[in-house]
């Protein structure tokens, strides 16, 4: 811990809180993410480390990560309140935070003229910080900024309360018991804030599972429908847990970028403990379902899931294959609604769904490439692609985006579709409308118009629902036709 400062009795100290006080974040919970991503091992001694305490657990993390002080979601209120006071009284950091947290993240504000912090031995938080802050500037020596219940013994040692707090039960009864000369509101969280942060309009994408009961001509079959209803909410709520896996070890890239910058736990809108305990009770949800579905989609489950994982710490960074994987997460959502109907296996339908779904991704990160150029960088971070890779990445989506209708036009005159259907030539009139859908979608990514998520071009593009609509509505046509002649 840093030496103190001669106490002025003019001029009361002002302690300052680091977690979710100066940051709208934990930078314990946000390391323990960086190493993981480092190091994905590192989660088998996690356990060991903690059991030495928690202030040896907070130093073998700072020990083997170094935190981007300089990205973190800092408290900009505080922030300018410290920077005003500091010109007329001491500024104090402490925090429970590691001191090398704490010294890099007070070497990067550089507001503070004094540290005090958790070493190997102390953890500095709740009686303790109260202990230390007393001993070094006498009871009601001090005035302390703070956020959590934690803070409750500081507060009652302290000269004057300052709480930084969403509007709720816990700021009202600070207010209740010390009077806050100052206090710091925090955004509300709401419903919408946490289906977001899962990204609910992501589920659009497991509709998927449903094309195989399409495409069998089996839509009047309730008990297939009911079994697939239950795989959707059942993927829908898996990938929910896996996509705040990678948001929470994606963290800093996510803040290089202009539009993902904004999502729930990269703003500090919520924050990443609580991530960790939302995907918990995700996956325990999904786990759930899955009792109650076959065990061949259970096995597809499980293959996406480590997919998943193995794209949110390694695959995401190597050039194509990282797009290669997204196609097939696509694709393994059809397979997972043909095996939870068992479904014939259709060589037509995976061969589209990879070729189709890979443009998209290409399409994905060429948008994305679009938008580093617009910022004059050179890379998009946290991913292997540089700006020079933008033509090959357009010339390579577009020609797997007219590769997939070329698969549909074969398909269509193949001998299945023959017997399946009793006029086949109907479906002809899917191919105009994926050639048009594949040629406009480039467009807008050629023009630097595109969302970096497709799936959010997709919900808010009329012309991409028109089109869905029409191809669903030919198909379904050809069926019922099939069914009734």
């Amino acid at each position: 811990m840093s030496s103190a400062v001669e106490h002025n009795d003019m001029a009361i100290p002002l302690c300052v809180d680091l977690d979710g006080t100066l940051t709208k974040t934990d930078t314990l919970v946000e390391a323990a993410f960086s190493l993981l991503k480092q190091d994905p091992f590192s989660l088998l001694q996690m356990p060991l480390w903690l059991l030495r305490g928690k202030a040896n657990f907070k130093e073998q993390i700072s020990a083997r990560t170094e935190l981007a002080v300089e990205l973190l979601p800092y408290n900009q209120q505080v922030v300018d309140y410290v920077t005003a006071e500091q010109q007329q009284r001491t500024t104090v950091l402490v925090t429970g935070s590691n001191e090398r947290v704490a010294t890099q993240v007070a070497n990067h504000l550089g507001i503070f003229d004094v540290v005090l912090a958790s070493d190997d031995t102390n953890n500095l938080t709740g009686l303790q910080k109260q202990a230390v802050l007393e001993e070094k500037f006498g009871r009601k020596g001090y005035d302390y900024v703070g956020n959590s219940r934690v803070d409750l013994p500081v507060w009652r040692g302290a000269n004057k309360t300052l709480v930084v707090a969403k509007p709720g039960r816990f700021l009202n009864s600070v207010e209740a018991e010390f009077n806050p000369v100052k206090s710091f509101e925090l955004e509300t969280l709401n419903f919408r804030s946490f289906c977001k942060a899962i990204r609910v309009h992501q589920w659009l994408k497991n509709l998927l599972i449903f094309v195989p009961l399409l495409l069998e001509h089996r839509v009047a079959d309730l008990q297939a429908l009911q079994s697939l209803v239950l795989c959707f909410f059942c993927l829908s709520l898996f990938a929910s847990a896996t996509y705040l896996i990678n948001d929470l070890l994606d963290l800093d890239a996510d803040r290089l970028n202009s539009t993902k910058k904004h999502r729930a736990f990269a703003s500090g809108l919520i924050e990443p403990q609580h991530g960790v305990l939302l995907l918990l009770v995700l996956f325990a949800l999904s786990m759930a379902l899955a009792w109650w579905l076959p065990f061949a989609f259970f096995v597809v489950l499980m293959l996406y899931g480590v997919t998943t994982l193995a794209y949110s710490f390694w695959l995401k960074r190597a050039v194509m294959v990282d797009v290669c994987v997204l196609a097939a997460l696509f694709t393994l959502r059809i397979i997972a609604g043909g095996v939870a109907i068992q479904a014939e296996w259709s060589f037509w339908l995976l061969a589209f769904s990879m070729f189709f779904f890979l443009s998209l991704a290409l399409g994905k990160r060429a948008s994305e490439i679009a938008n580093a150029i617009s910022e004059h960088k050179e890379k998009i971070s946290g991913r292997g692609y540089t700006t020079s890779d933008l033509p090959m990445l357009t010339t390579a989506g577009v020609s797997a985006g007219y590769m997939s209708v070329l698969i549909v036009a074969l398909y269509i005159n193949s001998d299945k579709v023959a017997v399946m259907y009793a006029y086949p030539e109907v479906l002809w009139l899917v191919c105009p409308l994926l050639l048009y859908w594949v040629g406009r979608f480039w467009m807008i990514v050629s023009r630097g118009a595109m969302h970096e998520d497709p799936i959010v071009f997709a919900m808010r593009d009329r012309i991409s629902f028109l089109t869905v609509g029409l191809c669903v509505a030919i198909v379904l046509g050809g069926s019922v036709a099939a069914y009734y002649l």
